[in-house]
């Protein structure tokens, strides 16, 4: 059981690519929403007047607190729908802003720390988006058996400019919420498996396809029109199937 989402940009090339990865990029870092991390980096500097061997330990101790710092930073910006961020949740609760602080406190360094001729040190940090999944105090609703897929595949098409976050969600024209993956325990468990992000057009799929044509997207949150509402009834009737799958991929042009 499949479900996509492909842009109504024309001509973009098949999922496979190199460019297939999603990714919001910062100064600082980046969130791969393909591949469920989150990086930063940070900088150190040697001191001339110590030990070459003490120097560099500092300055490669410095470079990491930087990165960790800037990590917090791009973690606090993450969208949890089109409506929150990480940020959001810290605001209200003390415990969150604990835990938060501590994903990025462990966040492992990555790579070999990069030397500049200006005695500079580079390094990357990296946290997994699973473990900020099961970090922040959402409450997933849905927890009986549901149906098992009779498609093969899901595709939604969306227009250009779909954003990424944690939990998309599908919506009518009114503004009523047909879809929501916050509700899933399976999205917040195992999210990086539940929900996949790639760009490119997906051409050929295996089995039969079902095929909802958004109206348009406000943030990650996709509105369908009035014709394709019976199709999303049956895609929230398989919503815990195809996650535990990970057969949920969103498929964008950025």
């Amino acid at each position: 059981m499949w479900i996509v989402l492909i842009s109504q940009k024309p001509a973009v090339e098949p999922i496979g690519v190199k460019d297939s990865t999603v990714k919001d990029v910062y100064d600082k870092g980046e969130i791969d929403w393909t591949h469920g991390f989150i990086r930063a980096k940070g900088y150190g500097f040697i001191d001339p007047n110590k030990p070459k061997g003490q120097a560099k330990l500092l300055a490669e101790r410095a470079a990491v607190a930087d990165a960790r710092r800037n990590l917090l930073e791009i973690v606090k910006g993450v969208h949890i729908t089109s409506e929150t961020v990480v940020e959001d949740y810290m605001v209200s609760s003390d415990i969150v802003v604990q835990r938060v602080e501590g994903l990025v406190k462990d966040a492992k360094v990555i790579g070999k720390p990069k030397y500049y001729e200006d005695g500079r040190v580079e390094v990357w940090v990296e946290m997994k988006l699973d473990n900020l999944a099961k970090t922040l105090p959402t409450k997933p609703s849905v927890s009986e058996p549901q149906e098992k897929p009779e498609e093969g595949s899901v595709i939604i098409k969306t227009p250009e400019g779909t954003k990424a976050c944690m939990y998309p969600r599908i919506l009518d024209e009114n503004g009523n919420v047909l879809f929501d993956a916050s509700q899933y325990p399976e999205a917040k468990d195992m999210w990086s498996k539940s929900i996949k992000y790639v760009k490119g057009k997906v051409s050929t799929l295996p089995g039969g396809s079902i095929v909802i044509e958004a109206a348009e997207t406000k943030g990650c949150d996709i509105i369908v029109k009035k014709d394709d509402l019976d199709k999303v009834s049956k895609l929230k009737k398989w919503g815990s199937y195809i996650l535990k799958a990970g057969k949920f991929i969103i498929n964008l042009v950025m």
